[in-house]
């Protein structure tokens, strides 16, 4: 597969638009027991919309001014930082593993946490900033996986914007 050509033709236009998805209303609680990340690592607030058939899923952060990043990235233009941008695409993709993994958009009250090691980050374009105050919304799409490893595509929609577009790679230890 051709990363890099997947990632510019993805660089300037959201991946799919979110109405075509199934509506989600998935809070961190839920979001919790899929991904073994908490606080203050946990990089996404809401899962908005999946479809098992696209193998797509979409999903919310607000950007808090507060945030302990900006004070020194950078204290006097804050910024949100590209690798984090690419961790809550990461992270997002992962919640897409887990529903295309049980075919299912309910989350049990118990969940075994899906337990991952990022191999590569296959490629990133970092296009335009994510600034504090902001809610952006993040994209990720299923690109190939087996019972090892997992290849996505994801994005990061600030303002109407892409503002990161990023393929990530993953290892599943519990396969």
């Amino acid at each position: 597969m051709d990363y890099e050509s997947l990632l510019r033709q993805h660089r300037r236009k959201p991946l799919f638009a979110s109405d075509d998805l199934a509506p989600l209303a998935w809070g961190r609680s839920e979001i919790k027991r899929i991904l073994p990340h908490r606080e203050p690592f946990l990089l996404v607030d809401r899962l908005t919309g999946v479809s098992l058939d696209a193998e797509a899923i979409a999903g919310a952060r607000l950007i808090s001014s507060d945030d302990p990043v900006f004070s020194g990235h950078f204290p006097d233009y804050p910024v949100y930082p590209g690798c984090l941008e690419v961790e809550m695409i990461g992270q997002l993709g992962l919640c897409l593993h887990y529903f295309l993994q049980s075919r299912s958009t309910s989350v049990p009250t118990v969940v075994q946490p899906l337990q991952v090691r990022a191999t590569r980050i296959l490629g990133a374009y970092y296009l335009e900033p994510v600034l504090p105050g902001r809610e952006i919304t993040l994209l990720a799409k299923k690109l190939e996986f087996d019972e090892y490893f997992a290849t996505m595509i994801g994005q990061v929609v600030a303002d109407g914007k892409v503002a990161c577009a990023a393929i990530g790679e993953v290892c599943f230890l519990n396969p």
